[in-house]
């Protein structure tokens, strides 16, 4: 944090001068200078303004202009806090250098800084799953499942626990500990921004009043916000900003002041869902002061929206009846999350059926005060019932939030958060099926009734299935793939009971297995197998469609797939020793005679058909091998101070090498290393390359028709200067080029490149890599396990691959087009996209088709 201290109102132009000044020169200051803050984490910013504003709040703002890595510009606001001090507070999202300039509207002063944010592995923001936003996920780690549990009115209240009085019992601090202790990670808080100002509700509660503005009372709120965010925990204001009762502004103007200043003092916290308002906001108009009418949440939901660099979930609490008729709000365009109070029921199938009515394909869904046990309005829940609902919930693909009642929402556990009060075997249901769900990767399916005519199903369609009954039942599973699928059945009261099953390839009808009640269905597909240990994969296929693989373990290793007998034939040591291998990693291509030349460090290998023969073409940083049509070789690396680009070749069967020109010779970029050049062999014969650090921008595209002797076509692609642009080609032509960060660009015949977007949220070093198949589907790898595919022209989504290693994270991928499919391989191990994995990684290999499927590779037919 950057305190600036206290100045006099005649110093304030000259504190704000001086600091603007400050930081222009940091901003100038090498990475190692600049201020450090962790990505998600708060940077901070205090300063002094002892002008005599009659309304500190209200007379003037303080604007913030912020410059992010990726090129965004934001507009924040800074927030009064009190006597004469203000703050300015943002959460970083990307790592890279940050800008920004902050002025009052009175224009009493402006300063201008710069920072530097630290890449994080901590997943603490909250957001749609990156991968697949029906669920609700955090920023990296698109494996959590939320587990919400609902607290009361007092949650908040300083005359039930202060946090600064250790002797008062630590009520809150024996319930958080309790509330982690079993696995819940999520909070619903009754009277959190707005009080619900009842008599049993939050009446006698001393919690933060946020309306009128009086900043002591919004710190005395953060004190218990940042123990939450420390714990990982997601907070969700059952009531939101304009509750029900509650203490908040009915005047438009009034609106925006109050939101600005939620928003600039608490927007920074990663782990808080936005609600507008709730519960019920037209069930009665008088509790909302004759003011909430459709029209207004739409208006502060757009205003919200507008307003939030944090890119915050934003919902509104429905009334049951959205359980019936919809949800009002579900298709606005700044909704990210249904909310839904019903149906309270014991019926599984109206319980599903109102819940996934109000599912979108790419917003989340949460079953608020869908399973409260013990709670009047609610049916009095077996155990089995609890059970039952739970599955049927998480199945619907929602949020369960779960309360302990015994009356309304503010009685029992969960009203008055005495350990004492706690009806445990509930808990203890309710958490046995959380656990075997978090054991499936349900983050990667949808629901998807029509391939059942009974159940209910979520599907990773064409990989993986789970259907759900809650009783016995004869149905019809309906599947059609050209590979067949293995099925078992799991005892979903009991769920270290599996019963094998038979396997399928097409419609099936099943019956529940005797000796249970309720049961789940799972029909799953083969997943990649390891076929070797090392890292830097890559592979190719030749012309029979066999399979060649390449990489590093203490030197480089092969491997060939026979694609007639399904057989790998025996790893083969190739006597290269890799040198700088994380620089100068693997190449394979394969000529017209079925075999493979490689590269890896600073040597060069050929297979003639009986013997390998190896010769140093003198590269061995940033290197790429090509192959055309006539067996001719090419190779590109770094060419460093002697020349930006080095460009060799040679013909198949030779051992010595040709120097070609340097592409870059005639109109060179301002720097001379790193510039990462990538080069393709159209279906004509002609060379594609691209490079970093171009002479106009950081990615430049270059063409060759006459075998790399001269480039006389350069053409400007990109500013994005991230490690490393790479390049493919369609077999009708079509030039695409991927940058380091994960932007797709297409060349036009006339030379013109059209932006695609970003289809990979790559970070340095991923090397995100282009593979095309027979049928021009493109296929996008990187590290990590991203993945992108464009079928018949269209982008499927981002999508990450599961590592089929327990504990172990995916590496490098890469990926080489067959007919209609491409051949995956990646790595699974330890390490990072700088250094890449260890050499004890799994070398993995499988099928990726171009709807997005990854199968075994032994599946294929």
């Amino acid at each position: 944090m950057i305190d600036k201290g206290k100045y006099g109102l005649g110093n304030l132009l000259l504190f704000l001068i001086l600091v603007a000044f400050s930081f222009r020169v940091s901003s100038q200051a090498s990475w190692d200078q600049l201020e450090k803050v962790k990505q998600y984490q708060l940077f901070e910013i205090s300063l002094s303004n002892e002008t005599a504003y009659t309304d500190p709040v209200g007379d003037v703002e303080l604007l913030v202009e912020i410059k992010t890595p990726d090129g965004r510009k934001l507009v924040h606001y800074g927030f009064y806090a009190g006597d004469t001090q203000w703050k300015i507070r943002f959460s970083p999202d990307v790592p890279g250098v940050w800008t920004y300039r902050a002025h009052f509207s009175d224009r009493s002063g402006e300063l201008s800084g710069t920072f530097a944010c630290l890449a994080s592995g901590d997943a603490v923001k909250v957001t749609k799953n990156e991968f697949n936003p029906f669920w609700l996920g955090k920023e990296g780690n698109p494996k959590t499942l939320f587990r919400s549990f609902h607290a009361g009115d007092r949650f908040f209240a300083f005359n039930w626990d202060d946090p600064s009085n250790p002797g008062d019992g630590n009520k809150r601090t024996l319930f958080l500990d309790w509330l982690q202790k079993n696995k819940y990670n999520m909070l619903s808080v009754a009277s959190f921004f707005s009080n619900r100002d009842l008599p049993g509700r939050g009446k006698e509660w001393d919690t933060p009043k946020l309306w009128p503005i009086d900043p002591l009372e919004y710190q005395k709120m953060e004190v218990i916000l940042d123990d939450l965010k420390d714990r990982g925990i997601t907070v969700f204001p059952f009531a939101g900003f304009f509750g029900a009762m509650g203490e908040w502004p009915t005047e438009w103007e009034d609106q925006q002041i109050y939101v600005k200043y939620l928003l600039a003092c608490y927007g920074h916290y990663p782990n808080i869902i936005f609600n507008i308002a709730g519960p019920e906001p037209f069930w009665q108009e008088h509790a909302y002061k004759n003011s909430m009418h459709m029209a207004d949440i739409r208006r502060l939901g757009l205003l919200i929206d507008s307003l939030d660099i944090h890119r915050h979930i934003l919902t509104v609490h429905n009334e049951k009846r959205a359980t019936q008729y919809g949800d009002p709000f579900i298709d606005e365009p700044w909704m990210d999350m249904s909310t839904l109070q019903g149906p309270t029921t014991a019926s599984i199938e109206k319980l599903y059926s109102g819940l996934s009515m109000n599912h979108r394909r790419n917003k989340v869904c949460y079953a608020q005060e869908t399973l409260w046990a013990g709670n009047k309005y609610h049916p009095d829940y077996s155990l089995d019932q609890l059970r039952k609902n739970t599955y049927a919930i998480l199945f619907s693909g929602c949020i369960l939030n779960f309360a302990d009642n015994d009356g309304n929402s503010s009685t029992g556990f969960s009203g008055n958060l005495d350990l004492s009060n706690v009806k445990q075997e509930k808990h203890d249901v309710i958490r046995k099926v959380f656990d075997w769900f978090e054991g499936i990767p349900f983050y990667q399916m949808t629901i998807r009734q029509d391939v059942v005519n009974f159940g209910y199903c979520l599907a990773n369609e064409g990989v993986e299935y789970y259907v759900y009954l809650d009783t016995a039942a004869k149905f019809e599973f309906y599947v059609d793939f050209p590979y067949s699928f293995s099925t078992e059945w799991i005892n979903a009261k009991n769920t270290a009971d599996i019963r094998k099953g038979p396997a399928i390839k097409a419609k099936t009808t099943f019956e529940t297995p005797v000796g249970g009640d309720d049961w789940i269905l799972h029909v799953y597909t083969d997943k990649p197998s390891q076929v070797a240990i090392g890292n830097f994969p890559d592979l190719a296929v030749d012309h029979k469609g066999n399979l060649h693989i390449v990489y590093n373990r203490n030197g480089l290793k092969y491997r060939k797939y026979n694609v007639d007998n399904r057989e790998w034939f025996g790893e083969q040591g190739l006597a290269c020793a890799c040198a700088n291998v994380r620089r100068s990693d693997p190449d394979i291509v394969i000529d017209s005679h079925n075999n493979p030349h490689v590269f890896c460090g600073n040597e060069y290998a050929f297979f003639d058909g009986e013997k390998w023969t190896r010769t140093d073409p003198s590269g061995f940083r940033d290197t790429e091998l090509a192959i055309d049509a006539n067996d001719k070789i090419y190779f590109v690396h770094r060419g460093g101070k002697s020349g930006h680009i080095g460009l060799k070749t040679k013909k198949a069967g030779d051992v010595s090498w040709i120097v070609l020109p340097d592409p870059d010779q005639n109109n060179k970029g301002p720097h001379d290393n790193h510039v990462y050049p990538d080069i393709f062999v159209g279906h004509e014969g002609e060379l594609h390359l691209v490079q970093r650090h171009g002479p106009v921008k950081e990615v430049t595209y270059r063409k060759s028709t006459d075998g790399g002797k001269t480039w006389p076509v350069e053409e400007a692609v990109s500013d994005d200067r991230a490690e490393a642009p790479h390049i493919a080609s369609t077999r009708k032509g079509t030039v695409l080029i991927t940058t380091g960060s994960g932007y797709v660009f297409e060349r036009a015949n006339n030379g013109e490149w059209a932006a695609l977007g970003r289809k990979l949220r790559t970070l340095k070093r991923m090397q995100p890599e282009l593979g095309v198949d027979q049928q021009d589907n493109i296929y996008l790898t990187s590290f990590g396990g991203r993945y992108n595919t464009r079928y018949k022209s269209v982008w499927m989504g981002e999508k990450i691959i599961e590592p089929v290693t327990e504990g172990k994270q995916i590496g490098f991928v890469e990926t080489a087009g067959a007919d209609d499919f491409a051949y995956i391989i990646w790595e699974e191990g330890h390490g990072n996209a700088d250094e890449g994995l260890n050499e004890d990684a799994g070398i993995f290999v499988g099928i990726l088709y171009p709807d997005g499927r990854v199968i075994a590779l032994n599946s294929y037919k």
